[in-house]
């Protein structure tokens, strides 16, 4: 499609659909215009149509997307998305209405908001983003935090106009899908793509290649820290889910995002968790408005499935219980297990789990728990959200045991720094899952020893890198200049020593790219040198895990030596697949794939201040030629929409 043609197309859906001209009035009855809304008016609107469009999908207003339907096999659909990135505020005069004294109430002195009564007598397509209480800048799609849930079917093509009116660049990353046939819609700026420019436009889209629980979120800089992230839930047909009888109900309303949560752009520190986009305030010596929780409804004797999203930016895993409920556990990252009976699971940033609830309790309020683990400990971080029972009290709350000491009974699952590879009473392994699709053991035809590591320099904060190395992205895209001797500027750990450089005594800082040959059984051995655990992300691929474990400090180092000498454990058959995991600290994780897939893939460490400042390398997989063409000479970038 040509530039002129994409900009026509965009105007066109935004003059007759209007997905979010939000408009909204305050208790007196005075109209309020919200930021998305003034910034939607700035495009110009210019009637025009393709033969291609009459053919997509897309929700008119506030109608429910015609895509978030009940799958049926070989029916796909094509689902249009229109998505204004912008900045707004949080608490904005959009809330104002939310503070009226018919929504509020009071408990042991503390104040509440009933989230059951605002449902019912505001607007549904509300653009009031409440968060913790808290005045704070943000980074949104479509007036919206966290962002619109995208939700299809498996097999589906998804086309996204991602439209920039920031004053810097961005791009989206479609976590879970694996762009096997457009590896140019991964979403990586430099890697797959050039970034989306203030004032452009860029078209994604991609046949929908993974199902279950996926996210989509902004892979520059910081961005998903502020706000730009929402789900991408993939179902299937009835018939071929192997856990629909375990459940009667999947709805959106049980999809909890979850996030640890910064104030003013400022990623550093994390100073709050929010739960789909609310919560407590938990900073200390500033102004306390009303708590506003988010709430999931059930019906008493009901079995609903769970989507539970953890977009984690710092270093802060979290354990996620609810009070006097277990947890059976059927996914994780998209991909089925064996069901697994808990009562805690714990996520690392960019996980995914899946659960079934029954709601086989009393009819109450029960909590839906959050506890952050590492440097959020540090600031006893913990954030609840309700479980709501239909005719419970909505304003009945125990709030007794809100504190960041309760810990709640039972399992574990995935706990932080898992290093025994095996269950105790207290504790199940993700390693010791079983995959529900078993397939035949890979034996790898190559293994690749791979570090993570963050050390501190005196007086110069913190060095993140991979293989000893500071990741630094080139100005030019991998994907798109792979031709064009962009391959001169990289780098990786034998290449360096080739040159004479030891990176251990001195700062290597360039391109790190493994090349792995294409269509081969794969195994990485990856490590963490440092005392904190990190969750690692490998775009473009599902992975078993077939290996985790602990060395200790002084080991850990010689775990190549160690592993040839005495090969460490792995699973065979039925090891469960992910596509992030954790890495223990001063401990390895094993993941073996076949790399079928060839491109330029992004593996990084999913803390955001780690990949951002080094912690990343680019897996290549395959030769230049192997790598699937951008079908149209501009990949999806669309002239200026200003």
């Amino acid at each position: 499609m040509s530039f002129a043609a994409c900009q026509l197309l965009i105007q066109w859906y935004y003059h007759h659909f209007t997905l979010i001209l939000l408009s909204f009035v305050d208790a007196d009855g005075k109209r309020i215009v919200s930021k998305y809304e003034t910034i939607s008016q700035l495009y110009p609107q210019l009637a025009s149509t393709t033969s291609e469009s009459s053919q997509w999908r897309y929700a008119d207003k506030d109608l429910q997307h015609p895509c978030k339907r009940d799958c049926v096999e070989q029916q796909p659909m094509t689902c249009y998305y229109y998505m204004v990135v912008h900045y707004d505020d949080t608490m904005s005069d959009t809330c104002k209405r939310y503070l009226q004294s018919k929504y509020r109430f009071k408990i042991n002195g503390r104040e509440y908001i009933d989230a059951y009564k605002l449902a019912e007598q505001e607007p549904r397509n509300d653009d009031c983003k409440y968060a913790d209480g808290l005045e704070s800048a943000v980074m949104v799609v479509n007036g919206q935090l966290p962002g619109q849930s995208i939700e299809v079917c498996y097999g589906d093509s998804i086309v996204a106009d991602i439209i920039n009116s920031m004053h810097e660049t961005t791009t989206i990353h479609w976590h879970g899908i694996h762009q096997r046939s457009t590896p140019h819609m991964d979403g990586v700026p430099h890697v797959t793509q050039y970034p989306i420019e203030p004032g452009q436009a860029f078209r994604y889209r991609f046949e929908v290649d993974h199902s279950g629980t996926n996210w989509w979120h902004s892979h520059t800089e910081h961005q998903r820290a502020f706000g730009l992230a929402g789900p991408l839930i993939v179902r299937q047909p009835l018939k071929l889910n192997p856990h629909a009888h375990l459940y009667d109900f999947d709805r959106s309303e049980h999809v909890i995002m979850i996030q640890d949560w910064v104030h003013n752009f400022d990623e550093s520190v994390a100073e709050n968790i929010l739960i789909n986009g609310r919560g407590r305030n938990m900073k200390k010596d500033s102004k306390v408005k009303p708590t506003l929780y988010a709430n999931f409804g059930v019906i008493r004797g009901g079995r609903y499935r769970f989507r539970v999203i953890f977009n984690g930016v710092s270093n802060c895993p979290i354990s996620l219980s609810i009070d006097n409920h277990d947890l059976v556990v059927i996914a994780s990252d998209g991909n089925d297990v064996e069901p697994v009976e808990v009562q805690k699971i714990m996520l690392h940033a960019a996980e995914r789990y899946d659960f079934v609830l029954h709601a086989n309790q009393n009819v109450a309020n029960y909590w839906i728990r959050i506890k952050g683990y590492s440097f959020c400990a540090r600031n006893q971080l913990h954030q609840e959200a309700i479980l709501h029972y239909q005719n419970a009290d909505t304003r009945a709350l125990d709030t007794k045991t809100l504190s960041y000491a309760y810990d709640a009974p039972g399992i574990m699952l995935n706990e932080l720094g898992d290093d025994a590879g095996s269950d105790s009473d207290h504790s199940i392994s993700l390693v010791s899952l079983n995959a529900k699709h078993i397939e035949p053991a890979l034996t790898p035809a190559s293994t690749y020893y791979t570090s993570m590591n963050a050390w501190e320099l005196r007086g110069e904060g913190f060095r993140f890198q991979m293989d000893d190395i500071t990741f630094s992205m080139p100005k030019l895209s991998f994907l798109q200049t792979r031709n064009l001797g962009i391959g001169q500027l990289f780098c990786n750990s034998t290449q360096q020593a080739a040159l004479g450089f030891n990176c251990k005594n001195r700062h290597c800082k360039c391109s790190n790219v493994i090349h792995v040959p294409a269509n081969k059984n794969v195994e990485f051995v990856i490590s963490s040198k440092s005392n904190t655990p990190h969750p690692i992300h490998l775009h473009g691929y599902t992975f078993r895990v077939v290996g985790m474990g602990v060395l200790g400090e002084q080991r850990i180092g010689q775990i190549e030596e160690i592993d040839k000498r005495t090969p460490l454990a792995r699973r065979g058959r039925g090891a469960p697949l992910k596509d992030s995991v954790q890495v223990p600290a001063f401990g390895y994780t094993i993941i073996q794939f076949n790399s079928n897939s060839p491109g330029y893939w992004m593996f990084h460490c999913h803390i955001s201040p780690h990949s951002e400042n080094g912690m990343a390398a680019v897996v290549r997989v395959g030769e230049d030629i192997e790598m699937k063409m951008c079908p149209v000479s501009n990949c999806g970038l669309c002239s200026s929409v200003t």
